[in-house]
């Protein structure tokens, strides 16, 4: 009876047809990149913490900092969609099981969902300090426009 495991990882005690060893050796691909991902993106997020913590996920006071706040974290959420996207980029493909269009989509809207999620979560901390520089440059401009009238 064959046993197929990937990586040391028994994927199952029954026979599997071509497509199946295809759709199990991606998946525990996808799966282990993600692990290494997210092990690198606790090293980086203990790396960037702020000590008061994090500022974009406090309640917002008002729908402007509100909207302020997406907007951190939406072009956190972008950026780290980009710099995964050219990390991907630099690793060799392998072309032992093909390259389908449909593989290359899901994987883009995987990796752009998981950067959301990660974004959403806290990130890496690009979202508070961007945060904390607008909104100070926004005080200001406030500051400002109220001293004239």
């Amino acid at each position: 009876m064959d046993t197929s495991s990937v990586g040391g990882i028994n994927l199952g005690k029954y026979p599997l047809t071509g497509s199946q060893r295809n759709s199990n050796f991606d998946s525990a691909t996808t799966a282990a990149e993600a692990a290494g991902f997210a092990e690198v993106l606790r090293d980086l997020q203990s790396k960037a913490r702020v000590r008061e913590g994090h500022v974009v996920n406090e309640a917002a006071k008002d729908q402007q900092d509100k909207e302020l706040k997406e907007a951190c974290k939406g072009f956190e959420s972008m950026f780290l969609n980009m710099m995964y996207k050219q990390m991907r980029a630099t690793v060799p493909t392998d072309d032992l099981f093909g390259d389908s269009n449909a593989k290359k989509i899901y994987q883009e809207m995987h990796d752009e969902k998981l950067m959301d999620g990660i974004a959403q979560g806290g990130g890496v901390g690009l979202a508070d300090m961007l945060y904390k520089q607008l909104s100070r440059e926004a005080s200001a401009k406030s500051n400002l426009i109220d001293k004239a009238t």
